[in-house]
């Protein structure tokens, strides 16, 4: 994956056809800009959250064994 483009074209293209996803290949393109701004913004996310000011307010998920 490529860091300035985290989302192409192609990689969209492959993954509808892995779905069986039918989009045409004008709305295909078209999500390409919006899933790169979605990763953008939760990878910052994950960056800021990550920080040890903010690993005291942030909880820690733990699933107990059954």
């Amino acid at each position: 994956m490529n860091p300035q483009q985290p989302v192409a074209v192609e990689s969209i293209d492959r993954l509808c056809a892995l779905a069986n996803l039918p989009l045409p290949a004008e709305r295909r393109a078209r999500l390409a800009p919006m899933l790169a701004d979605l990763v953008a913004a939760a990878n910052e996310l994950s960056r800021k959250l990550a920080r040890a000011e903010h690993r005291a307010i942030v909880p820690i998920v733990r699933f107990p064994e059954r």
